[in-house]
């Protein structure tokens, strides 16, 4: 078709309903023409005879396929990946066909044309050597194409159709154009790799499909902006989003590869594949331990002044010199606090501050950094920070390394990503690198760093006791200023000082008398004893909180200019003498976990573990009844029973916090919340056992004071001598002296090197086999995940022999009993999501697979254990002695031996009990394959003996184990193999028929993938009812089937509730059952479902709901349907009783609270879906059942301090009040989002988006600002609102993580509200500042597309601070934008058309948008950025809850629910290619929803909205008139607007390209070059860079 002309006046979108059924019909009829021309393709491909075009389906495809495999002489190893690809092409052709039949008249099924025409292709390239693997590799792209159409079935308008007929057809003429192939290649070449994909014809059909692809995608937004818009008027989503998309993607494609670039081990990542910033933690803990007003003093040093501030420094490195505890980490601190905070931290406008606090990165063995050397994980910490400090810099470094992929080391990456970036040039720009703790390993970086020849010099600030500095200045080190922290800080001890003692009961108050000497003699003696070390300091300070008498006192005083080992051995002599024995043993089990155990402990962890000695199976509480969640029928019905909530493992009544405090104080917990060393002097001063004893000096230091016989007969014969008998007895002189003799067989602190793995390998032994302690789970998690490693740490010729005679019986009931077993590979985590699952319960269970049973390491470990005679001491009883004997039989498979019982267990588990959900199958099935594996000689000795090949995602070995799709022959295997063990041969029908519904749901949730599964596992659930027509999970699971009709489904159900509520009147016990009773609630729930859905009585079908409640069960996720079902109907009533029914259930929902915020809250609380429970309360003003569920939920998540999911709730509270339809319930919003903000300040955790906190603040920040300028308004009370808005933002400068484009609204209320109180503020000056420079980067940068995000960022602040004129030139400068993508666009439309490419006129690429055509509500370019954020969030995936120091593991799929009628999912953005998109409208009317891709009249802008609100001239002098009336629009008549004039091209006719426009130019000056614009704004905004 010709091409469109170009409009180069506006483009408005406004169609009558007429003019749009007249488009639908041409639509249709192209549709069927181009259908036709398929049916003559494959026809044609048939010979032209219409005859062997058969009926084809999914089934006869692939028998037809089996046969070609069948009858091929040579077998293709290939073939089963070919089967796979091609049923899945298969499926997308179905569903695609399906869609097309819908919209299409047709002689035969599009599907079965489209299998025509594969048929067509494999006979012609049938017994070509490599041809499976060719032809899989094209099925696969095509796929790509075709299953983004599978997610629109059902909701497809008639373009959408036409987008599918004509994929289907480019499908075909690439079957004809692969078939034409043959003619041309002999067999050689056919075993060419990407034969195929190679070939130009097949390339150039494919970018059809890449093309169309990308214009699926346009279409998708405009018809969900229109089903939108029918529901809710004024609800506006972004057609052209996909450019926001992109650039959303792009900049976390950047930031993936640059951390994969530097070297981040997985397990220091977050979702987003980004490095979790350890670096600001530490930094944030330090910041909270400073004294106000301390290390001022390096501020204004004249060195740092020097080096900070002059253009080129005399010398790059800045060295803090100290002694260890002299508070050179803090004055680090203190120095990146100060110049963050400074207007102009360096000689230029932007100062990048990268820093490294080792103490941030104290690691444990379980992160995987161990293995990394100091340079490493400074350098690639460092790099990360300067990589990322702003997109300029992150673009730059991402195109180095597409360019450069391969480094020699740190240094060659500091060389290649910094020294060599451009942008490192940058004038704009100074750079500080700030690193606590060096050593000789940094050496090589830092002379690199500091031979950089040209001005711009990287300054570094270094701490580092004298000593290292002389090291590192000797010849061929570096040249530094050094600064003697001793030689300044003075004030600072002062400070300290008298700031602790301000915190002192007996100091604080110096107006008692004589507090005030005191506090001065203290002063005095403290600064001149301790001579500045804050370690003495400390000591001393402590000592003085827990004493009041003056004697007391004075001692203290005395001792603080003892040396730290004095002191430290003063502090374990005193512990030695007046704690008591099981104290003792208690500090050293401490010092045990610490220096042994293989993760930092928090305190509560800590305390339980000290605490696992004093349990006992006699002496277990018996269990709590428990919650079970049980599954009949549908993947996503969680079952199994949850084990109670254990009971407390404290074995003091004094906090654990304080008694280390008090008691312990050579411990301390961490700012992390980590128990760890006071100080790692003390560490240094604890003797060790089995060295001590020959140590005299370590004896008298350290440990009790021995007294010698000799010395106890002098004193008894000297008592003897004065002292009468009776009287010498009464004294009781003799017990005296045997305590003193026994002093040196009396436990002392110390450190068991020999003994401490196997202590703790006991303590995990005991937690994983008792049942009360593993329901602990972080006790549980550590036993199984560490396990094996303590096991191998421990020296067993060393190791003592009654400790090693308790770990036997241990091992054997580790993995005989049901404990042990299910402990080790069962999940307990039943209630939590796939996605917090996968991160957490997930990731240890499979390493004790990798471990236990995938690899030999742990086997071997059993065997070496039990081969020792001190091991087998206590193993007497069976099944022990037959499991000790087998083990240590010469010619045993000991995967056979030691594992043959947890095999048949999870057999069990699997076919035996009522276990049904995904993860419960994927754990037995994962455990039975592994281990058959194992079994089979063969198979075994292919496989790899270390665990490592099984962790990772990618290898082979984890994805033949690990993989979540299982393939029927292994179900078959599995299945017969249980069936031997389990004795199946013996079963009577009921358990036959229990067999059979295990099979066919282990079927069902596992092959998703396999053709036959359908037919296989409905087969099963058949005979299951055959078989024992009482068997109510087989009923159950056939009505959740998509071929069961409602009213077949309606009889079936009543029918099982009808016998079990028969079998609960003779059976009173039965329901009591919680399997049982969570059947009930299964059925009836489902029940309720089918008769809502048969409409026919539909006060019974929400009767029959609300009755599901009664039973022991809970599944929110189908709660949300029964919503759903409700708000269809506007069945208000109905809905509230549900939820009031719901409330009285609330003491269940604490094991699924995970379940209730993401699946339920979240779910009915989404932005784009209207609130049903704000509809339902309105409607029925019962606001009170709203409220009340919202408050118990949030009761129970502040009880379980789950901080991330009550964040969620909070925000779904608020915004299920701000829905409410009027504004009755806005303070309590506020009310709710205040608590939210400042309870996930002091909580957040790595898992919860940064973008879900920015929309909420963003919300806030505006109704705060709304609140301001309210009429009649105390001024007080408008002076709080600034200081409420000031307080949701961070400094400007800050890095703390802040995303100024995803919290434009919030600074934009900052600086919107100054703007109108006319007041001077350093925190908006600063705002503007930094917005109006990145915005200066982006648009001298080498990358245009992202000029579009700059000037949308421009304008928003531009009009927030009514800059009239150059509002004005931004707006100007989007039109001209646009003007040109839209002549881009046309001219390659026109030359695609005229150079004939492949077919385009039958891709139907649409014209631009026409004049007066129909529009609908669309929210522009310059909207509420929030807004733009849903569309981005429904594009990402984001796995939840990772836990650091965990490996890295990525869900291979989701815990499937297999709905057959799946709700569209959201279409991926398509793939980017070099061809123009069609630009689509960038700015529309809030008031009419006018559309315009290019401006083609006059437009106003509310400065007071922030520049998110435009009014077309009608609809803003309807606003002014106050006849404006639309719902949601917050924009009032005594806003303030900036008029933008429309384009009009003759005005700027022979403007170059890249010129700024200027509307309001004088005559004679239409444009200005972009430099001398982007000079205008930095005169005007940059004020500091003057």
């Amino acid at each position: 078709m010709a091409p469109p002309t170009l409009q180069t006046s506006s483009s408005v979108l406004s169609t009558s309903s007429t003019n749009e059924k007249a488009v639908e019909l041409a639509e249709q009829k192209e549709i069927e023409a181009t259908w036709k021309e398929v049916q003559n393709k494959v026809i044609e491909l048939a010979g032209g005879d219409p005859k062997k075009v058969q009926a084809l389906d999914i089934n006869s495809m692939l028998k037809y396929i089996d046969n070609i495999q069948a009858s091929d002489k040579k077998k293709s190893e290939k073939f089963g990946a070919f089967k796979s690809v091609v049923n899945k092409t298969l499926q997308c052709i179905n569903t695609v066909g399906g869609i097309v039949a819908d919209g299409a008249s047709t002689v035969f099924a599009p599907a079965g044309m489209c299998y025509n025409a594969l048929t067509f292709v494999i006979q012609a390239w049938q017994g070509y050597e490599g041809i499976f693997e060719n032809l899989a590799e094209l099925l696969e792209k095509c796929t790509e194409f075709l299953e983004r159409l599978e997610s629109y079935e059902g909701r497809m308008d008639v373009r959408l159709k036409r987008v599918a007929v004509q994929n289907l057809r480019l499908f075909v003429e690439i079957c004809d154009r692969t078939i034409k192939l043959r003619r041309k290649h002999n067999k050689f070449l056919a075993f060419t790799k990407q034969l195929f994909l190679n070939d130009n014809g097949i390339g150039d059909l494919l970018g059809m499909m890449d093309r169309l692809n990308a214009k699926e995608s346009l279409l998708v937004n405009a018809q969900t902006y229109k089903l939108v818009s029918d529901s809710a008027g004024d609800i506006k989503l972004i057609l052209d989003s996909q450019k926001e998309q992109k650039k959303e993607q792009e900049a976390k494609k950047w930031r993936t590869t640059i951390a994969k670039a530097l070297g981040f081990p997985p397990n220091t990542l977050d979702n987003d594949g980004e490095p979790i910033p350890s670096w600001q933690r530490a930094f944030d803990a330090r910041k909270n331990t400073l004294v106000p007003e301390t290390g001022k003093w390096i501020i204004y040093h004249e060195d740092f002044i020097q080096w900070s501030k002059s253009t080129v420094p005399a010398k790059h490195i800045i060295m803090l010199d100290g002694r260890n505890g002299s508070g050179k980490t803090s004055i680090m601190a203190n120095t990146l606090r100060y110049l963050r905070k400074m207007n102009r931290a360096g000689p230029t406008s932007r100062a990048v501050t990268a820093y490294f606090f080792m103490e941030g990165e104290k690691k444990k063995s379980d992160d995987e950094e161990v293995g990394s050397s100091r340079l490493e994980i400074v350098s690639r910490t460092l790099l990360w920070q300067i990589c990322t400090a702003y997109e300029a810099m992150t673009k730059s470094v991402f195109q180095i390394l597409e360019r450069t992929p391969d480094f020699d080391g740190s240094v060659d990456l500091w060389q290649q990503l910094f020294i060599n970036n451009k942008e490192r040039m940058n004038p704009d720009t100074t750079f500080f690198l700030f690193i606590d703790g060096i050593n000789q390993e940094l050496l090589p970086l830092l002379r690199r760093l500091t031979s950089i020849a040209d001005d711009k010099v990287v300054r570094i600030f270094l701490t580092a006791p004298t000593q290292m500095i002389k090291e590192l200045e000797r010849p061929g080190g570096i040249k530094s200023i050094t600064i003697p922290i001793a030689e300044h800080n003075a004030d600072d001890i002062d400070k300290y000082i008298n700031f602790r003692m301000d915190n002192m009961p007996i100091l604080k108050n110096d107006g008692r008398p004589g507090i005030s000497e005191w506090r001065g003699k203290i002063l005095e003696t403290l600064r001149y004893k301790c001579a500045g070390d804050y370690f003495k300091l400390n000591t001393s300070l402590n000592s003085l909180a827990k004493v009041d008498l003056i004697d007391d006192i004075e001692e203290v005083l005395a001792d603080a200019d003892k040396t730290r080992a004095d002191q430290i051995d003063a502090e374990i002599r005193r512990l030695n003498n007046i704690r008591t024995v099981k104290e003792i043993q208690e500090i050293n089990e401490i010092i045990q976990w610490i220096e042994a155990g293989r993760r930092w402990l928090p305190v509560d962890m800590m305390e339980a573990l000290l605490s696992v000695k004093h349990q006992n199976s006699a002496a277990v509480q018996p269990p709590t009844p428990s919650l079970t969640r049980r599954k009949t029928g549908i993947a996503d019905i969680e079952s199994t029973t949850q084990e109670a909530t254990p009971v407390t493992l404290t074995i003091s009544l004094l906090p654990f916090t304080q008694k280390l405090a008090d008691k312990y104080p050579i411990f301390t917990v961490t700012d992390s919340g980590f128990v760890d060393w006071r100080s790692s002097e003390i560490k240094d001063r604890i003797p060790v056992k089995g060295i001590e004893r020959d140590s005299d000096l370590s004896m008298i230091t350290s440990g009790p004071k021995i007294i010698q016989e000799s010395e106890i007969a002098i004193v008894r014969h000297f008592l003897n001598n004065v002292c009468p008998p009776e009287l010498y007895t009464r004294l009781e002189f003799e017990q005296f002296f045997d305590m003193k003799l026994g002093a040196k067989y009396k436990d002392y602190i110390s450190l068991d090197l020999d003994n401490a793995n196997i202590k703790i390998a006991l303590t995990c032994l005991v937690v994983l086999t008792e049942q009360q302690l593993r329901k602990n789970t972080s006790l549980r998690q550590y036993a199984m995940y560490w396990l094996l490693d303590h096991l191998q740490e421990v020296d067993l010729s060393a190791a003592d022999r009654e400790l090693k005679a308790q770990v036997g019986p241990l091992l054997v009931k580790l993995f005989t009993s049901e404990c042990g077993i299910d402990s080790m590979f069962w999940p307990f985590s039943l209630s939590v999501s796939l996605n917090t699952w996968d991160w957490d319960e997930y990731i240890d269970l499979r390493e004790t697979r990798a471990e236990w049973l995938y690899s030999m390491s742990g086997v071997n470990e059993i065997s070496r254990w039990l081969r020792d005679s001190s091991v087998t001491k206590y193993i007497t009883h069976e099944p022990g002695v037959s499991f000790v004997n087998e083990v240590k039989a010469s010619s045993t498979n000991l995967h056979k031996t030691i594992l043959s019982r947890a095999a048949k267990h999870m057999a069990i588990h699997l076919f035996r009990r009522v276990d049904f959900t995904p993860r419960q199958f994927w754990c037995a099935c994962w455990f039975i394959r592994g281990y058959l594996s194992r079994l089979n000689p063969e198979k075994s000795s292919q496989m790899p003996s270390d665990p490592d090949s099984y962790r990772n995602v990618g290898e082979p070995a984890f994805e033949e184990f690990e993989g979540r799709e299982f393939r029927l022959e292994t179900l078959k295997q599995i299945e017969e193999w249980a069936g031997e063990v389990l004795g199946k041969a013996k079963d009577t029908p009921e358990q036959q028929s229990s067999w059979e519904i295990h099979a066919a749901l282990i079927t069902f949730q596992l092959c998703h993938n396999e053709a036959e599964a359908t037919e296989i596992y409905r087969a099963r659930a058949q005979k299951a009812v055959e078989l024992n027509p009482k068997n109510w999970h087989a009923c159950h699971f056939i009505t959740k089937q998509p071929s069961t009709g409602n009213e077949e489904a309606v009889r079936l159900l009543s029918q099982a509730k009808k016998d079990i509520d028969e079998l609960r009147r003779s059976n009173e016990s039965w329901i009591r059952n919680s399997a049982n009773s969570s059947l009930l609630a299964r059925i009836t729930l489902d029940l309720g479902d089918r008769l809502w859905d048969l409409g026919k009585d539909l006060t019974l079908a929400a009767a029959t709901h609300r009755e599901s409640l009664q039973y022991d069960y809970v599944h929110f996720k189908d709660y949300t349907k029964v919503l759903k079902r409700y708000q269809s109907s506007s069945a208000w009533n109905e809905l509230i009783a549900f939820v009031e029914t719901l409330n009285s259930t609330s003491e269940t929902w604490a094991a699924y609270f995970d379940e209730l915020v993401n699946q339920f809250v979240v779910q009915i609380a989404s932005i784009d879906e209207i609130n049903v429970l704000a509809q339902a309360a309105d409607a029925t003003k019962r606001w009170d059942v709203i409220e009340a569920f919202f408050t118990l939920a949030i009761d129970m998540g502040v009880a379980q301090e789950t901080h991330d999911l009550l964040f969620f709730l909070r925000d779904g509270f608020a915004k299920t009040l701000a829905a409410a339809a009027d504004d009755t319930q806005q303070d309590k919003v506020v009310a709710i989002q205040e608590t939210a903000l400042e309870n996930i300040r002091l909580h957040r955790h790595d898992s919860l988006s940064r973008h879900s906190i920015d929309d909420m603040t963003n919300a806030l920040a505006r109704t705060y600002l709304d609140k301001a300028f309210q009429p009649n308004l105390a001024i007080e009370k408008v002076d709080s609102y600034g200081s409420l808005i000031a307080n949701l933002l961070p400094e400007p400068d800050s890095d703390d993580g802040f995303d100024l484009w995803t919290s434009t609204i919030a600074v934009c209320c900052l600086i919107r509200y100054h703007h109108r109180r006319k007041t001077d503020s350093h925190l908006a000056r600063g705002w503007i500042e930094r917005i109006v420079r990145e915005i200066i980067e982006l648009l001298s940068d080498d990358d245009e597309e992202n000029d579009e995000t700059a000037y949308w960022l421009l304008a928003r602040l531009l009009t927030t601070i009514e800059d009239t004129k150059n509002t004005r030139i931004v707006w100007a400068m989007r039109n001209a934008a646009q003007r040109d993508a839209l002549i881009e666009w046309e001219s390659w439309v026109a030359k695609s058309t005229n150079d004939g490419q492949g077919t385009i006129s039958n891709v139907n690429v649409s014209s631009p948008p026409k004049e007066k055509e129909k529009v609908t509500p669309y929210t522009n370019g310059f909207a509420n950025k929030s807004v733009q954020s849903v569309v981005r969030e429904r594009h990402r995936s984001r796995s939840q809850s990772p836990r650091p120091g965990v490996k890295e593991h990525k869900s291979q799929s989701s815990e499937v629910t297999r709905d057959p009628t799946p709700e569209p999912k959201a279409p991926e953005p398509a793939e980017v290619n070099h061809d123009p998109i069609q630009p689509g409208s960038f700015v529309s009317c809030n008031g009419c929803y006018k559309q315009w891709t290019v401006m083609g009249e006059t437009l106003y802008t509310c400065a007071d909205c922030l520049g998110a609100i435009q009014l077309d001239a009608s609809c803003h002098a309807s606003l002014l008139k106050g006849e404006l009336t639309k719902k949601g629009l917050s924009c009032k008549k005594e806003h303030t607007f900036i008029e933008l004039s429309k384009w009009d091209e003759k005005e700027y006719e022979g403007m170059p390209r890249g010129s700024v426009p200027l509307p309001d130019g004088q005559p004679g000056k239409k444009w200005m070059t972009l430099e001398e614009w982007k000079k205008e704004l930095r005169d005007l905004y940059l004020t500091s860079d003057k």
